[in-house]
């Protein structure tokens, strides 16, 4: 009898691996955890234990036990009406009402039949419900054949609750190799609310967590840049530490596209690469413009990979090709994606120790518009390295960097930059001062390259003078009846560096930084050795901040900065602007944590000469616990020539749950400086605890500058336990409204 239960166990599970897949929402709660034994460890040591109204034993030794028959056994149960055991034969027989369960299934039939010797059984008219999966099914006949194959006939599937059909899965036949740990299922029907909408003759499934080859759930959906669009993936199981997926898509306006996926692990790593090939784009025309690449092959190529080569020694590589500029607008899915405009070559080789590292790197672009390529870096070494705490409370540092610059048009040439650097730390509750000085030494040897270069080998030297300083202080507060701590939190950061002409240097990496409150307090004004920008100024800011005394959360900050400068700043990157303003910008910050669901992030770059704004960002965010979810934001950022037109955007996206099942999803993205919409997408989609339905419409450009408008349409089915049909839109709406999917 513990052997009939035991196989009745593993059957059950394995079909159930035939239709596990991700969740979103709670699963249907089918039968309560109290209907389940708990899960006992070393069931083959426990003794049977048989209670029943009465026993009665034969003169051919077979036992007979009737009347609330029940059979334990550690972790497992037996309960029926009638059971009989043969010793001879081994047989044991069990009638009416028959309910087997353990830990992790709760089984009912109406007849068992068991042959101990050949250790086969057959069970007939059967119910199931299994706790993982929450999944519950019927099979009209059950049979094991030893202890490698068992056969289900006429065997359902489904999460739903019972008297919900929602959905169903049903199989004529179903075949279980134990030993291969393979499944196959043959006349598979899909039914939604009775109704037949999916069917296959075959299907074929593992019957453990091991991975295996097959078809994976198609999608499809319909846009304007591909018209109707299926894909039906391949998985493909290659090896314990190699797969590979392949996806034939096809899109009614450009033809047969072929993608692969190709994923590997080893010793030292992992990886990914990743291709597409779409031979003679048949789409004629894209929109009211014809299509440059009418006819012509389209190809991707991308290659990432991470390897920790020893416990110190780790390299990264990130290689991305695609045959054309129009490649990601065309079949990427996001306008992030759509407007990328340079696809990164990338090799790093890094080495960590205690208190310093190195990093190598080989650094490349595709370029996918007009603009002029980025250098290539073939290669950059990098080293930084700092001794703390060493005599007199000193700290030492050293930063070096050694990088090759190849254009194909521009200037060449390498550059060795080189800042070795003291400083005396002194930090206690109430504040803090750091003096810091460094000497930074810069020397090219520069390379002609259709350009002239008056002065092949220029170099810099300059020294950097710094002091650090703030002040903490705290006092105890109480709002509406709960504690916090308030901050005021002053800070003081001098820098000097005086002017030399850097004319004569060209820019290889270098770039103003963008202006905000970390900035204000950099030791540069540019990025990259190219340029150092003179210096002799003070930065001066204050911080305040509410702290939860119960629980350490930052419920508000605010900062305010400012730097004011006692020279002219007469270092720029390219047309030798001097700069006499006596202080910059007024940089705000504040973020508040409002309510358990509210949140707000501001910040403001005030201008106070002309009384203007030159940048600022707004966010507002709310999280309910129902799932409702609604991001605000605003952004602007003044042109640089005129004081009036720039960048101006607002951007609202959530979603707004009617009920526990329906909910309203959308997002609107606007640019109000050029009275266009660049995203707008609207949905419902419906949750139930057994399956749920998507739809989405979305009407987005590829690029801010692109006049052609796009459609695209996503409709999706879930089936809990089962699996997603139609186009998948969850990356899509995870990236367009933030907190979408967490």
């Amino acid at each position: 009898m513990r052997k009939l239960i035991i196989f009745s166990t593993v059957t059950l599970t394995c079909f159930s691996s035939l239709v596990q897949s991700e969740v979103s929402w709670p699963l249907c709660d089918i039968t309560s955890d109290a209907d389940f034994l708990p899960y006992v460890e070393n069931t083959e040591e426990t003794a049977v234990d048989v209670k029943a109204d009465d026993a009665e034993m034969t003169e051919g030794g077979i036992s007979v036990f009737t009347g609330n028959v029940v059979v334990n056994r550690s972790g497992q149960e037996l309960i029926a009406d009638r059971a009989t055991y043969d010793q001879a034969t081994g047989d044991v027989t069990a009638q009416g009402n028959i309910n087997l369960r353990d830990s992790d299934m709760i089984l009912k039939s109406q007849q068992a039949n068991w042959s101990m010797s050949k250790d086969e059984g057959t069970l007939t008219d059967t119910q199931y419900r299994l706790r993982e999966t929450h999944a519950r099914g019927e099979a009209s006949r059950v049979h094991r054949e030893g202890k490698v194959k068992t056969k289900l006939d006429d065997a359902t599937y489904t999460t739903c609750a019972p008297g919900d059909d929602a959905w169903v899965l049903k199989a004529s036949k179903v075949y279980l190799n134990h030993e291969d740990a393979v499944g196959t299922a043959r006349d598979v029907v899909i039914r939604l609310g009775g109704v037949p909408v999916f069917y296959t003759p075959y299907l074929s499934f593992p019957l453990s967590d091991e991975r295996k080859s097959g078809f994976l759930i198609p999608s499809f959906g319909t846009s304007d840049k591909t018209g109707f669009d299926l894909s039906t993936p391949y998985y493909w199981n290659i090896s314990p530490n190699t797969d590979a997926t392949l996806t034939p898509r096809y899109m009614a306006d450009r033809g047969l596209m072929m993608l692969g996926e190709f994923r590997y692990l080893h010793n030292l790593g992992e990886g990914v690469i990743d291709a597409g090939f779409l031979s003679s784009d048949d789409l004629k025309n894209d929109g009211s413009n014809s299509n440059p690449n009418y006819q012509e092959d389209r190809k991707h190529f991308s290659w990432q990979n991470t390897s920790q080569l020893t416990s110190r020694w780790s390299s990264t590589l990130d290689y991305n090709y695609v045959s054309d500029r129009s490649y990601l607008e065309d079949f990427g899915s996001s306008l992030s994606l759509a407007s990328t405009t340079h696809l990164n070559r990338e090799l790093n080789v890094a080495y960590n120790a205690d208190n310093w590292n190195f990093t190598g790197r080989l650094k490349g672009y595709q370029t996918l518009t007009d603009d002029i390529t980025p250098y290539k870096q073939l290669p950059q070494l990098r080293f930084n390295g700092v001794l703390p705490d060493q005599a007199m409370g000193l700290s030492y540092g050293l930063t070096a960097e050694y990088v090759d610059f190849e254009h194909d048009e521009l200037t060449s040439g390498q550059r060795f930059d080189i800042e070795p650097s003291v400083s005396l730390p002194w930090r206690k509750a109430a504040g803090f001062v750091t003096p810091r000085l460094a000497l930074r030494h810069t020397q090219y040897n520069l390379t002609e390259n259709d350009t002239s270069v008056d002065n092949k080998t220029p170099s810099r030297t300059l020294p950097v003078a710094s002091v650090d300083s703030g002040l903490f202080f705290d006092r105890d507060m109480t709002i509406f009846g709960n504690s916090y701590t308030q901050t005021l939190e002053p800070r003081a950061f001098y820098l000097y560096i005086p002017e030399q002409d850097q004319s004569d240097i060209p820019i290889f990496d270098s770039g103003l930084r963008t202006f905000n409150m970390g900035q204000m307090f950099a030791y540069d004004r540019f990025s990259g050795a190219d340029r150092v920008g003179d210096a002799n100024q003070v930065t001066t800011g204050i911080t305040s901040r509410i702290i939860e005394q119960q629980s350490g959360r930052e419920v508000f900050r605010v900062s305010l900065g400012q730097i004011h400068y006692f020279q002219d700043r007469k270092v720029s990157i390219i047309d030798n602007t001097v700069n006499t303003r006596g202080d910059s910008d007024m940089v705000a910050e504040v973020a508040a944590s409002i309510a358990k669901e509210w949140t707000a992030r501001g910040e403001i770059q005030w201008d106070p000469r002309n009384n203007s704004n030159s940048l600022s960002a707004v966010t507002l965010r709310y999280r309910g616990d129902n799932g409702q979810i609604l991001n605000f934001s605003h952004r602007y950022r003044r042109d640089a020539i005129n004081t009036t037109d720039g960048l101006q955007q607002i951007d609202i996206s959530g979603r707004i749950p009617f009920n526990q099942q329906w909910s309203m999803i959308g997002r609107w993205y606007h640019s109000i400086e050029e009275n266009r919409t660049l995203e707008a997408l609207a949905g419902l989609e419906y949750g139930s605890c057994c399956w749920a339905t998507r739809l989405v419409l979305r009407d987005y450009v590829n690029s801010a500058t692109e006049l052609d408008r796009n459609l695209a349409i996503f409709f999706q089915v879930e089936l809990k336990g089962l699996g997603n049909f139609g186009q998948k839109s969850d990356s899509l709406l995870e990236n367009s409204i933030l907190g979408y999917g967490s």
